[in-house]
């Protein structure tokens, strides 16, 4: 037991320290437009995890939502919504907004709280509306001193947290689940991509083509490491790692890429680590009732 924790802790860092550090990738491809590399992100993801579904012998999944009409229907807005989050990640690094990609990423746990509660009736304790609070507070006070509203933060947490909802109706493996995405997206990204410039780079690779294809191994890598440490990890357990992205991309845009942390940043992110700090610790006490039980 001991040694498949260690092995899940170990892919569980692996993922999350990957998924923090991203934004150096799209740093890297800045120079290209965000949605030529969406487009990119999509086709080569679509290429990978098709492979691997192929030689892993595992298209069973895709065959069993084939079946389910309202799967399908599931899975295409899950693919919507993945590549909303996807172009506005893109963007937030291209125009030096990473701190407020990190914020949205911190704020999503509460917001898929705050989802279940609004659409699976999931019933709220007192920690779990005070931590919402706070981080309504938090932001509003972004708004008020800014005066305009976070949207990158905000369209990341909503984006994802309602994917995450969606994935819940398509109990699926991660791999099934991202072919379905990439496989609706695939062919809007082939237009457009034929579009921008006739296919020349597909046709003919460039150093840029080279770079933008490894968007696919960006994207796959660490979800191949994730479900190896769900498969080791308790979700509680995960839960733990998961800001670990965000604090890695907090990181990065004050100390890498010069962004400024203003006190008006500051304060909001005091008021969200706050609200994650009481998740965090009820969750903890949680655990800790049920191994004394």
């Amino acid at each position: 037991m001991n040694q498949d924790a260690n092995r899940g802790a170990l892919f569980a860092l692996l993922a999350f320290s990957w998924w923090g550090l991203s934004p150096l990738y799209f740093k890297w491809v800045d120079h290209v437009a965000p949605f030529e590399i969406l487009a990119n992100r999509v086709l080569w993801s679509f290429v990978l995890v098709s492979a691997l579904l192929w030689f892993s012998y595992k298209t069973s999944g895709i065959r069993t939502i084939l079946q389910h009409p309202k799967q399908i229907l599931a899975m295409l807005g899950s693919s919507l919504l993945i590549a909303a989050n996807w172009l506005t990640f893109i963007y937030a690094v291209s125009e030096d907004k990473v701190l407020e990609a990190s914020m949205g990423y911190y704020i999503n746990p509460l917001v898929s709280v705050f989802l279940g509660m609004i659409f699976l009736k999931e019933r709220l304790v007192a920690v779990q509306r005070v931590a919402l609070a706070l981080a309504a507070i938090g932001v509003s006070i972004q708004v008020i001193a800014m005066g305009f509203l976070p949207w990158v933060t905000l369209v990341l947490a909503f984006s994802f947290g309602f994917y995450g909802l969606l994935r819940k109706l398509v109990p699926t493996d991660p791999y099934t689940g991202l072919w379905f995405e990439t496989a609706m997206a695939t062919p809007i990204a082939l237009i457009f991509l034929i579009w921008v410039d006739g296919g020349a780079a597909l046709a003919s690779p460039t150093v840029d083509g080279a770079k933008l294809a490894l968007a696919g191994v960006v994207t796959t890598a660490p979800l191949i490491w994730f479900a190896i440490a769900a498969r080791h990890l308790p979700l509680s357990t995960l839960g733990f790692f998961q800001y670990l992205a965000p604090t890695i991309a907090l990181l990065l845009a004050t100390l890498v890429f010069g962004e400024q942390l203003t006190w008006v940043k500051v304060t909001t992110f005091i008021f969200i680590w706050a609200a994650l700090l009481l998740l965090v610790g009820r969750n903890w006490l949680e655990r800790r009732q049920r191994r004394s039980a």
